[in-house]
């Protein structure tokens, strides 16, 4: 029997990752794509480099190799972590 796609979940996650990604401007499309791509962009390296050294992390203690679509969901995880805090920040006026 065929094992079953896990797919769904990730873009699930992918949605809310880009929902909590979205820098909105009201009236203005092209600078809310923009602004959402650069803040993407910007922020990548701190999921990405928690998402390394995790991963790292647990194959030593598991002793083999994560499956692909395991670290693309902790990554994304990890990223709407921090875009929901970058995202208060940028809200309340800090940013």
């Amino acid at each position: 029997m065929k094992e079953r796609s896990n797919v769904w979940p990730l873009l699930l996650l992918a949605g809310v990752y880009i929902l909590c990604s979205l820098r909105y401007f009201p009236g203005n499309v092209l600078k809310t794509a923009v602004e959402t791509v650069l803040q993407i962009v910007t922020i990548a390296p701190i999921p990405g480099g928690a998402t390394l050294v995790l991963v790292s992390f647990l194959q030593r203690s598991a002793g083999d190799k994560m499956p692909w679509d395991r670290m693309v969901r902790i990554y994304l995880t990890l990223g709407i972590m921090v875009e929901i805090l970058f995202g208060v920040h940028d809200y309340l006026g800090n940013g």
